[in-house]
């Protein structure tokens, strides 16, 4: 049992009990998790596990509470802004679930520092309950990326963005045509080199500076990485609302395959598709990056 503080009472060697949670979701979940910058949060006299979203993208965060089973949804403002916030703080069996989740588990060594100082802060507070023995061994260890499961899913739905536009054509002199590609970005270098041999991609990996933070960028625009992208999307369903976007994006390199093999163009209904694909964007959210 517990008590108010998330301090186990009675007897001191209760297990925690870990539902089985079904692999793809964990798997889509990692990945999703990994591609949020600041998840894993310790001060002095706290820890925290801490996903947010803008008040849009709110579904994922039900889902996520629903299928974990534990948490606390809040609504805050941020600027002029309305964010969704799920949070795990200081109940002691809801972070061990989390513990098991993560360990040994992570594709990003970024990320996975950060949970291990996470891990230490929860390795001291359960020493001085005496609950120790509840903390599983740190898996110090990174799993390979893949297309086998559903990890690249969560990453897709977490940090990548699809883009497409009609322009002015360099190649032809007369006449548009039509550019698509996916962004992926981060804050560590190295996963997205994995992300770029996973691909077999030949771009280059950019860094730019957001919210005076270095960060890095892979633009996906080679015809084969994207039908890549689209096979494994074709077997893994996005959760976001990014799945509308992807949608047009999807019926658009059908377009691109099509030029590409015969060289020639549907120009009205590129334009119709794209006139679609803006109108589900708020603002201007294509060019963020």
């Amino acid at each position: 049992m517990v008590n108010q503080q998330g301090t186990l009472i009675k007897d001191s060697s209760e297990t925690i009990c870990v539902k089985n949670f079904n692999k793809a979701f964990i798997n889509w979940f990692i990945g999703f998790v990994e591609g949020n910058e600041n998840v894993f949060i310790v001060n002095r006299r706290y820890l925290r596990f801490e996903i947010t979203v803008f008040i849009k993208d709110q579904s994922i965060i039900y889902f996520i509470k629903k299928t974990l089973g534990f948490g606390i949804i809040r609504k805050l403002r941020f600027l002029n802004d309305i964010i969704i916030e799920f949070s795990v703080q200081e109940n002691i069996p809801d972070l061990l679930k989390l513990i098991n989740i993560f360990n040994g588990n992570f594709r990003c060594s970024y990320k996975e520092q950060h949970f291990k100082i996470w891990y230490k802060k929860l390795q001291v507070k359960l020493k001085k309950l005496n609950l120790l023995n509840l903390l599983p061994n740190y898996k110090n260890e990174l799993k390979n990326i893949n297309l086998s499961n559903s990890w690249l899913l969560g990453y897709i739905d977490s940090k990548v963005l699809f883009y497409g536009r009609w322009h002015k054509s360099k190649k032809l002199k007369e006449g548009k045509e039509l550019y698509l590609c996916c962004i992926f970005w981060h804050l560590n270098k190295d996963l997205l080199i994995n992300i770029k041999n996973l691909l077999k991609s030949n771009s280059k990996i950019e860094e730019k500076i957001k919210w005076n933070l270095p960060f890095f960028k892979l633009v996906i625009d080679n015809i084969s990485e994207k039908n890549i992208i689209d096979q494994y999307l074709n077997n893994y369903k996005l959760k976001s609302r990014k799945k509308k976007k992807y949608k047009f994006w999807k019926i658009l390199l059908k377009y691109e395959n099509i030029y590409i093999n015969t060289k020639t163009q549907d120009i009205k209904n590129i334009e119709n598709i794209l006139n679609k694909l803006a109108s589900t964007v708020e603002g201007d959210e294509l060019y963020k990056i």
